[in-house]
């Protein structure tokens, strides 16, 4: 079997992996990617038609930098792609004072200068009165936020790299990888790939590399909804932004979309507690279970009153979760040809553009200029920030 060599390997061209290749192609790298499906599949965690892209970052406000910089590069990929891929429609982030929602905005916008609007109960009515709030809600709007079109979001990177010279191996399964003197040595089901450096954005497939560097990673299983029906005009993109709501004090947290085809408004719920815990993603359930939609379907009718909903759809995909909840993105401690990025634990995939930049940075220089310091595998020796 020949043995092909490249600058770099970016094993899995999902969210992460397809901006990865696309940014070491533009410097010039030879570079190829490997990977079971085609760009924008649905096996994995970034597919689902949409995902909220917001600068206000309740998970912690050290993010906001690097979406400065995701905010530039998701313009230019869509400039350059002549597609719409980055909606600003806006982002109502809102609930009970006390939730996770409301307290991680009010932290941020505390020390982030950032544009928003603070809503009390009545403005939230009189601004949105199809929507079915609770007693003393708040919420501040984000007129930053918006959604990406998750699926050509990917497809536009992996295009977009290819184009610059990157080779994108699919249907191809990796079989192991393995430090060869100074490189890394990649066999897949097809071939055996000598590489200078190897980047491992494999998404769920990466929490055996996660456990072995000590980092107590899990998968859970995550079920989207969309739903139409009678009064749906009410939810439409010219009048509802997305939204981030924490109904009650607390964790539980919902999140969505306003209707913007004929599947209709999409929701979901952001509460890991609820979650199934996935062991093999291959094997992940894509069917319905009992305990799946109720929970969902309660918020969807209290929320949106004049919509008589009825499902239209649904899909499953993947968390993978860090304990504390924040990406993994470093150059491996003993083995510095290998870049890992994973564990982005439901709230990534608005980072892609920036952390495709990043990984590059870190394959070919070692270091990057964009502050990652907290997202390294040192926090979890001294602690989660």
């Amino acid at each position: 079997m020949n043995v092909e060599h490249w600058d770099a390997v970016v094993l899995g061209c999902g969210g992460m992996g397809s901006a990865t290749l696309y940014h070491l192609a533009g410097r010039g790298a030879r570079v190829c990617a490997v990977d079971p499906f085609q760009p924008g599949h649905d096996k994995g965690s970034s597919h689902g038609e949409t995902r909220i892209i917001r600068k206000a970052y309740l998970e912690h406000p050290s993010y906001v930098p690097l979406l400065d910089r995701a905010y530039t590069l998701w313009d230019r990929l869509t400039e350059e792609s002549g597609r719409d891929l980055f909606v600003r429609c806006g982002l109502l982030a809102m609930g009970d004072r006390d939730s996770r929602v409301m307290q991680g905005q009010a932290a941020c916008y505390a020390v982030c200068d950032l544009p928003h609007e603070v809503l009390d109960e009545g403005e939230i009515r009189k601004r949105y009165p199809h929507l079915g709030i609770g007693r003393d809600w708040g919420a501040y709007y984000d007129p930053l936020g918006g959604f990406l079109r998750v699926e050509e979001c990917v497809r536009q990177h992996a295009q977009g790299a290819q184009e610059r010279g990157a080779t994108l191996y699919v249907g191809e399964s990796m079989r192991r990888w393995s430090i060869d003197g100074q490189g890394v040595r990649i066999e897949t089901d097809r071939r055996t790939l000598q590489a200078d450096r190897i980047v491992l954005t494999m998404g769920p497939w990466a929490v055996a590399q996660l456990r072995a560097l000590g980092v107590d990673a899990r998968v859970v299983r995550k079920v989207l909804f969309w739903y139409d029906g009678v009064g749906i005009q009410s939810y439409g993109l010219d009048s509802l932004p997305c939204f981030l709501v924490g109904p009650e004090k607390g964790e539980d947290t919902f999140y969505g979309f306003p209707s913007i085809d004929s599947r209709g408004v999409k929701v979901a719920e952001h509460n890991i507690f609820l979650d199934d815990r996935v062991d093999e993603p291959k094997e992940l359930n894509r069917a319905l279970t009992a305990s799946d939609e109720p929970v969902v379907r309660q918020f969807v009718d209290a929320f949106f009153p004049q919509l008589e909903a009825r499902r239209t759809h649904h899909a499953v995909c993947m968390y993978t979760m860090t304990p504390d909840e924040h990406f993994v993105v470093d150059v491996h401690p003993e083995h510095p040809q290998v870049i890992l990025a994973a564990g982005f634990s439901g709230h990534g995939f608005k980072f892609a553009s920036v952390m495709g930049e990043v990984l590059s940075d870190l394959a070919l220089e070692g270091k990057t200029e964009q502050p990652i310091d907290f997202l390294r595998l040192h926090r979890f020796q001294r602690g989660a920030i």
